[in-house]
């Protein structure tokens, strides 16, 4: 904080000679005079440091002591514009640099979105582009009310948003929900469900239609599963007349799926070589001014971008970044038979665990893996179940004629 006071004020390094300068330090302590950096040189000499308002009072204490005072150096911000005072361009520097900064302070350089899952961050970036909100705009033009209604407006899903201008960063957070339309059985197309692929039903849970097939029983694709025609019947069991509904039901059929994978014994890959470049670049905006080597092939380039704050809520529209860049080589190798079963085995496991994401159970595996002097090939196929069925136009029929009864 000292320093910090005595270069906005301005310092004086002096040189203090004479036979009374242990007097001359009592009286300027008395009078609260402040002496920084004091050291006694020899018997009647020392060196100092004084504020430019203190060196002033300093005239009374050196005519009762009767020392020297001699000027070392001057240094602080008084001084330093007194010797620049020549110096217009620097001046001019300074103004323009000010009035940048005010300008820029107007400005909006960042656009902050949280609470976001299911609608992504450039989706909404994008759609307020398209309402004027881009970076660079003023400030005083953001409206956070109106911006708030038209992403709730825009957006079904998003339940609450909330707006705020936080210096030259605009932060907008959302809650969404989870809106569940469930239309009346009388609202939906009439359709069938059909087999999209060939297997063996295992388990079919029907909660409108006819089913047509039972658990055990095979089906081809196209074949129809649970029929959305129902036949309306009288007491006698005549079909008085059809209607058609939209068929629900849940199908799992059992079926083999093939699977087929090569893996060259040689393969190539890159290892470091060891040697590493560094280099920097600045970006303005949309301009981008590198130091250092340009991108070149065997090389890998890691980038550490950093955006300039003035403030905590004052982005400048300025970054800079680091580049790290490390060179690789491309060789040549051959796995041996017991890792390139252990890879083709690895492949395989990450092939079953996406249909298990997908809702697929795996009741058999019946692949094999073969090496030859050039290739591992895996082979064979998969027993799984899993839920199918595609929704079809119901052909509707004829409804049968009316029967009258005659009176004999």
């Amino acid at each position: 904080m000292n320093r910090q006071r005595g270069f906005r004020e301005g310092q004086v390094c002096l040189q203090i000679r004479g036979a009374q300068t242990e007097r001359f330090l009592n009286l300027c302590r008395a009078r609260g005079i402040r002496i920084s950096r004091l050291v006694r040189e020899q018997d009647e000499s020392l060196t100092c440091e004084f504020s430019v308002k203190d060196f002033f009072r300093l005239a009374p204490v050196r005519r009762k002591t009767k020392v020297k005072i001699h000027i070392l150096e001057k240094h602080g911000l008084p001084f330093f514009f007194y010797r620049s005072k020549k110096r217009k361009a620097f001046f001019l520097g300074i103004i323009l640099c000010a009035v940048l900064l005010m300008f820029l302070s107007g400005r909006l350089w960042n656009i902050e979105i949280t609470g976001n899952v299911k609608n992504s961050t450039p989706e909404i970036l994008h759609f307020l582009e398209e309402q004027g909100i881009v970076h660079g705009m003023a400030c005083r033009r953001i409206h956070c009310s109106a911006i708030a209604a038209a992403v709730r407006e825009k957006y079904q899903n998003i339940t609450w948003v909330s707006a705020e201008l936080e210096g030259t960063k605009l932060l907008l957070t959302v809650k969404e929900g989870i809106f569940v339309q469930e239309k009346e059985n009388e609202e939906r197309a009439p359709c069938n469900i059909t087999a999209d692929v060939e297997g063996e039903i295992v388990k079919i849970i029907t909660r409108e239609g006819v089913p047509q097939k039972k658990p055990g029983e095979t089906c081809g694709r196209g074949e129809i599963l649970v029929s959305g025609l129902l036949e309306l019947k009288n007491d006698s069991q005549e079909i008085v007349r059809y209607e058609a509904v939209h068929a629900d039901a849940d199908i799992y059929i059992k079926r083999k799926k093939a699977y087929y994978r090569e893996i060259p014994l040689q393969y190539e890959t890159e290892i470091p070589t060891g040697e590493e470049k560094k280099g920097v670049y600045i970006r303005v905006g949309t301009l981008y001014l590198g130091f250092g080597d340009q991108k070149q092939k065997h090389w890998q380039n890691v980038v550490e971008e950093h955006p300039l704050f003035l403030t905590e809520s004052f982005r400048l529209p300025v970054s800079v970044g680091k580049i790290s860049k490390k060179q690789y080589q491309s060789v040549k190798k051959e796995y041996t038979e017991k890792e390139v079963r252990a890879r083709a085995w690895g492949i395989l496991q990450i092939y079953e665990e996406k249909l298990i994401q997908k809702g697929v159970q795996i009741s058999a595996n019946n692949v094999k893996i073969e090496v030859d002097h050039k290739t591992c090939i895996s082979k064979g196929f998969l027993e799984i179940i899993e839920k199918i069925g595609e929704e079809t136009p119901v052909e509707i029929s004829e409804q049968p004629a009316e029967r009258t009864t005659e009176d004999g």
